[in-house]
């Protein structure tokens, strides 16, 4: 898969995951087991615009970036970010359900198809 479409999926995937934080927080973490308070339903409007935000930057990247290889890392270093605390979330219980293990998944599904693309780059 060539590079600048890797970036593009992947930041609407972060888009439509922002989107859903920041505009649909209740049924968003309810899918991952949790429920919200009023303190609770603005952490996730916030934490859904900054997904939108690294939605739009990813998206972007393409653009205005000159190296793509250390795009790419720096991208990989990102999802890895979100493996490393939905993992986490999930071993503790803090969270459970299809939300998180699908994001899991297309968040290793993306780190692969980053490797990949790095490698031919």
């Amino acid at each position: 898969m060539k590079p600048n479409l890797l970036f593009k999926l992947s930041g609407i995937i972060l888009l439509i995951n922002g989107a859903m934080a920041a505009f649909m927080s209740k049924m968003f973490l309810e899918g991952a087991g949790m429920t919200l308070d009023a303190d609770g339903l603005t952490t996730a409007q916030a934490f859904g615009a900054s997904l939108i935000a690294l939605g739009i930057t990813v998206f972007r990247i393409p653009s205005y970036v000159g190296n793509v290889k250390e795009a790419i890392t720096t991208v990989i270093l990102g999802h890895s970010t979100f493996v490393i605390l939905i993992g986490v979330h999930l071993m503790n219980g803090q969270a459970e359900g299809p939300t998180p293990v699908i994001n899991i998944i297309l968040n290793l599904v993306f780190i692969t198809l980053y490797v990949i693309s790095r490698k031919k780059a």
